[in-house]
């Protein structure tokens, strides 16, 4: 059953992700070609902005996914109703605060630009981008129990409908008005229609959340819950902080220029990593109720299939992004967008990084590790911040980027991993720095490779892409199934894939027979 849903979750997430990065790419074409990239140099802004203001989330949303696993698994509907009550109330009053100190902001967003700006309704824009931000607070916190529950693809089936009507009248919109407010207003109604469904589709599935009740969790419970959440509450500001500076510290050295040009990169790593951390996301209730049923022998097993998709899904995409990503760029925008190639290295170094974290990522939060290293993630955010502005100075935008890399090092990339494996797995975590290392190495080898036989083989245009595209699909991927085919990883997936392909038609068949 796990295996299952996992599968639904995946396949409904990826076909979201798809659909949501084409009709992406589609918008900002239009965008550019008819608001210009100072307009999306403000989108990107005032989204990182509003990132930061989010760390008012407190973590609230994984401490009650991670808390409605054991009830949900025993069927303990009293309790899920206690852990509901709370996560409504807090995010309403978590939604209040962002707005408040939100508008609080305004008087200071000329500094966090660097220069003047042609954009009247610079203040409108940023209170319509507050308003969508805030909106969702108060009704996303029903879409809890679907996603602790193991039916995440419920959630992206509607999210897929509304992006899509979303997407193409935001097109239209733009083609005919060529107004960013009216764009926006689309957006906050669409967003607002998106969380009231998947409320409604809460309340069909679980019949006794939408029952008047006062259930209040105990003290203990209570005790239990809050000492987790300050704990996330540290991780989350530290995620925020580290994700969503970058940004900010490029429009307040370079300009919005400079973040127009930069968000263009930014959207496509960002719905590359969006669409493959739904593979992981996907797995994240199964790995909760597994952690729940299981032990610590068959954890560490899946902990070993999770690490190893995530080097072959996420190098086999680096690798691809090294070498495709400036020639996609000037197909599709023009010379003048594309960035150096020593500002794409830590660019792709960042996004490798950052998803080889998955695997300790997921075992943390459904292992409830919250407590162990909690003050960690507010020294990545101070060495984030440090170190990007110095680098900034002393090397440019990729200081920034760097500086993100050399803060995720110093703190999650050993840390994480030695808490998971002294507590949850009871091994010796060097076992874990070897096989990184070791992926590492052969991920940015074969990156290098490539580029080097598309470099030699000096095409231009489309011919190049597609050449390029050709060597990076069969290359790596030949090279990782040669040397991982008699791994037990690699193995095990295998034989899960082909259990899932037969199980496929036989399904199909067992309907046609029930319906004669």
């Amino acid at each position: 059953m796990r295996i299952e849903n996992s599968l639904k979750n995946m396949i409904f997430g990826l076909t979201g992700q798809i659909t949501s990065a084409i009709m992406g790419i589609i918008v900002r074409t239009v965008f550019i070609s008819t608001l210009g990239v100072e307009y999306l140099g403000v989108n990107g802004l005032f989204t990182n902005i509003l990132i930061l203001l989010s760390v008012g989330n407190l973590g609230f949303d994984t401490a009650i996914i991670y808390n409605l696993y054991k009830p949900l698994a025993e069927g303990n509907q009293r309790k899920i109703q206690g852990f509901l009550n709370l996560y409504k109330k807090a995010y309403q009053i978590i939604g209040f605060v962002i707005f408040m100190v939100g508008l609080l902001l305004l008087p200071f967003l000329s500094h966090l630009m660097n220069g003047a700006t042609s954009i009247q309704e610079i203040k409108l824009i940023y209170i319509l981008f507050l308003i969508n931000s805030v909106s969702s607070y108060f009704l996303v916190y029903k879409q809890s129990i679907i996603i602790s529950d193991q039916h995440n693809h419920i959630i992206s089936k509607i999210h897929t409908g509304v992006t899509i009507v979303s997407n193409l009248v935001q097109i239209l919109l733009l083609l005919t008005t060529k107004n960013f407010i009216v764009v926006l207003a689309l957006q906050i109604t669409m967003n607002i229609l998106k969380n009231v469904y998947i409320s409604h589709k809460a309340n069909l599935l679980y019949p006794y959340i939408k029952e008047k009740n006062n259930v209040k969790l105990t003290y203990e419970e209570k005790k239990g819950f809050f000492k987790n959440l300050y704990s996330l509450m540290l991780y989350k500001i530290s995620g925020v902080v580290i994700n969503g500076t970058d940004n900010l510290i490029i429009s307040s050295f370079f300009g919005l220029y400079w973040v127009g040009i930069y968000s263009n990169y930014l959207l496509i790593i960002a719905t590359i990593n969006t669409f493959v951390s739904q593979i992981f996301y996907s797995l994240t209730a199964s790995v909760g109720n597994l952690v729940v049923k299981e032990n610590e022998d068959r954890n560490y097993f899946v902990f070993r299939i999770i690490q190893f998709l995530n080097f072959w899904v996420y190098g086999f995409c680096s690798i691809c992004l090294w070498n495709l990503i400036n020639p996609t760029i000037t197909i599709w925008l023009g010379e003048n967008y594309v960035m150096s190639t020593f500002i794409v290295f830590f660019i792709i170094l960042d996004f490798y990084t950052s998803g080889m974290q998955n695997a300790t990522t997921t075992f943390r939060e459904t292992t409830g590790l919250f407590q162990k290293g909690k003050y960690r993630p507010v020294f990545a955010a101070l060495i984030n911040i440090a170190v990007s502005i110095i680098l900034a100075n002393k090397i440019g935008i990729a200081g920034v980027l760097l500086g993100t890399v050399i803060s995720r090092i110093c703190t999650y990339f050993w840390y994480d991993p030695f808490v998971i494996f002294k507590y949850a797995f009871q091994q010796p975590v060097r076992i874990y720095f070897l096989r990184y290392f070791g992926f590492g190495i052969l991920v940015f080898s074969m990156g290098f490779i490539i580029n080097y036989m598309g470099n030699t083989l000096a095409l231009h245009g489309q011919m190049n892409l597609i050449i390029r595209a050709i060597l990076c699909l069969i290359i790596p991927n030949m090279c990782f199934f040669i040397l991982f085919r008699k791994s037990e990883e690699f193995t095990y997936l295998y034989k899960v894939a082909l259990s899932l392909l037969w199980r496929l038609p036989l399904k199909r068949f067992q309907k046609k027979v029930e319906s004669l």
